[in-house]
């Protein structure tokens, strides 16, 4: 007889394992279907950022209280769960760019959360290393996820309970329903949700979602003298990350591209040439690897969660873009609650209010 599970979940990315983990976490028989960790993928490339603010206007969600009372729950659930930590809660400092930015800065500092999330701009005391002519800000509430950890922590966790199969799931490869549930490789699930990244932009359920792809590249680093740049996370422009000891990720590049490709030249320049903007220690340092993945987005703002309107037993949950580390643990639970209790997903991130779907 085939197994019959209550989820298929097609890939492992920070998506697909979160809502796995919750999932699991209601006692439900779930299964993700991820080939590996190729390159080209935005959750392994990304440095793991964690941050309520970002963009030059300092953007936040609505939920934003919600969302990072769930990351704080998640990722120490998950660090429980397989034994390492994941989540490290530390400021980020963000560099002024240019004088418009103090405006938004005291305009966030006005509203709520951001009066306790937001310091003043500082001129001094700031951190060791850090270059700031125009002041930075500190912003509290973040920090960094190790995203290498979690997933391939997860992963492992999946496997030992058989819940991972090392394959691409398309939706071309499924059929059904048959007696009510779809088929795939011998499964056969009540539920399949499309948690894969750039591949639901060729997904016949899914291309017609408003998607607004970009490309980034980050590179880790050795700075010839570490004790010279700072030990926080520093954002302005560009991004610089602490790692490791002596180790360093600076990302991230942006471009419109489907295609993640293979890491360029040109990209690890922009990103070195940035260094000067972030420390004021001494910029050489010697490249040691180099990542490039494709962040789904949506030109709307918000994600794509929910099941399609014309099959509701196909599900997504994709076009985090570049804030999957704040948004997939809130959104993660969001669907767990949908497909366990029933309970409506928020208006604004359910696909079933987009229209321009395909019918297959």
């Amino acid at each position: 007889m085939p197994r019959h599970l209550d989820v298929l979940i097609a890939g492992q990315g920070i998506a697909g394992s979160l809502l796995a983990y919750h999932l699991m976490a209601r006692g439900l028989d779930v299964c993700i279907a991820d080939p590996g960790a190729p390159d080209g993928t935005a959750s392994r490339a990304a440095a793991g950022i964690l941050s309520p603010y970002t963009g030059r206007r300092y953007k936040a969600p609505g939920e934003l209280d919600a969302m990072l009372a769930e990351c704080h729950s998640t990722y120490q659930s998950i660090a429980r769960t397989i034994g390492v930590t994941v989540y490290h809660p530390q400021p980020i400092w963000r560099i002024v760019q240019r004088q418009p930015e103090l405006t938004d800065i005291e305009r966030r500092r006005h509203e709520r959360p951001g009066r306790e999330l937001i310091s003043p701009v500082q001129h001094n005391g700031l951190p060791e290393g850090m270059r700031a002519p125009l002041g930075a800000t500190r912003i509290d509430g973040g920090g960094q996820v190790d995203m290498e950890t979690l997933l391939s922590g997860l992963r492992h966790w999946f496997m030992e309970r058989e819940s991972l199969i090392p394959e691409q799931l398309t939706a071309p490869a499924m059929t059904g329903p048959t007696g009510g549930a779809l088929e795939w490789r011998g499964l056969r699930a009540d539920v399949v949700v499309f948690c894969d990244g750039a591949a639901a932009f060729a997904n016949p359920w899914w291309r017609g979602l408003p998607w607004r792809a970009s490309r980034g590249e980050t590179v880790d680093v050795e700075p010839a003298r570490p004790d010279t740049w700072p030990r926080v996370i520093v954002t302005g422009g560009k991004s610089l990350v602490p790692m490791a000891p002596g180790r360093y990720r600076i990302g991230s590049t942006y471009d419109h591209a489907s295609q993640a490709g293979a890491p360029t030249g040109e990209a690890q320049r922009t990103l070195l040439d940035a260094l000067p903007g972030l420390t004021d220690g001494d910029p050489t340092a010697r490249v040691v690897g180099a990542r490039t993945g494709i962040r789904p987005g949506s030109r709307t703002g918000n994600p794509f969660t929910g099941f399609h309107p014309a099959a509701p037993r196909i599900g997504i949950l994709n076009g985090l873009g570049s804030r999957g580390t704040l948004h997939a643990p809130w959104l993660a639970r969001r669907l767990a609650e949908r497909i366990v209790d029933g309970t409506p997903l928020p208006d604004h991130v359910d696909v079933a209010h987009l229209s321009g779907l395909p019918t297959r």
